[in-house]
């Protein structure tokens, strides 16, 4: 079966996942998924596919009961703009597909919300939960019973323990490692290679080895 889906995005974290869908058709014979072509507002075409129209143009696009639709913004820093554009387009939950590559392990107790995005050589522990379109990069990991909120971002590498909570719009970046029993709050990040063994609170990003506070993320 194809299911169209339209990527919200560019080629970065929109090309992953338009990569991630040809691999499992391509490699893995997995036809679940078809890209239909991107949202961008800047572009004209991404990755070699069509851009269907802007951010502003998601409403009409929504017209097709045929569509369904990939959420590939995220401004690492800029966190608040990220979850200003997605609640702007305003996609039903129904209308997200949820997009798995064929390496990941994704255990049978955990959930993952409409939308979401693992890619290749992930893994997801028993009983956790991701929320609404948060993406997995490849070779990053989710333990078990931690439980993410919406419009989260894993970097390549990264590392989340078990029984940690991350809050809305947040990032645990490139190599980072985040270790059990942790908060993560909303609009957050975890640098790039940092070890996090305390809370990190809303707005804030932490960096380093122990993870320490760097700077608030920009709020306008």
């Amino acid at each position: 079966m194809n299911k169209k889906v339209i990527i919200i995005g560019g080629e970065g974290n929109g090309g992953v996942i338009a990569a991630c869908i040809e691999d499992n058709r391509k490699r893995f014979g997995d036809l679940e998924w078809e890209v239909a072509g991107f949202v961008n507002d800047y572009e004209t075409q991404v990755c070699g596919y069509p851009v269907l129209g802007g951010t502003d143009d998601v409403q009409e696009l929504l017209k097709n009961p045929d569509y369904h639709f990939m959420w590939g913004i995220h401004m690492i820093g800029r966190n608040i703009l990220t979850e200003k554009t997605f609640r702007k387009v305003n996609i039903p939950r129904e209308r997200f597909a949820t997009i798995v590559h064929k390496t990941a392990f994704v255990a049978d107790s955990a959930v993952l919300e409409p939308g979401v995005f693992v890619m290749s050589n992930c893994y997801v522990g028993a009983q956790a939960r991701l929320g609404q379109c948060s993406l997995m990069m490849a070779n990053s990991l989710v333990g078990h019973n931690t439980t993410v909120g919406p419009l989260c971002h894993f970097s390549v590498g990264s590392i989340t323990s078990s029984y940690i909570t991350i809050g809305l719009c947040s990032d645990v970046t490139l190599g980072a490692k985040v270790i059990e029993k942790v908060k993560i709050g909303d609009f957050a990040v975890a640098g790039a290679g940092s070890l996090v063994t305390h809370n990190i609170p809303d707005y804030e990003i932490h960096v380093g080895t122990p993870a320490k506070f760097m700077k608030r993320v920009r709020e306008d």
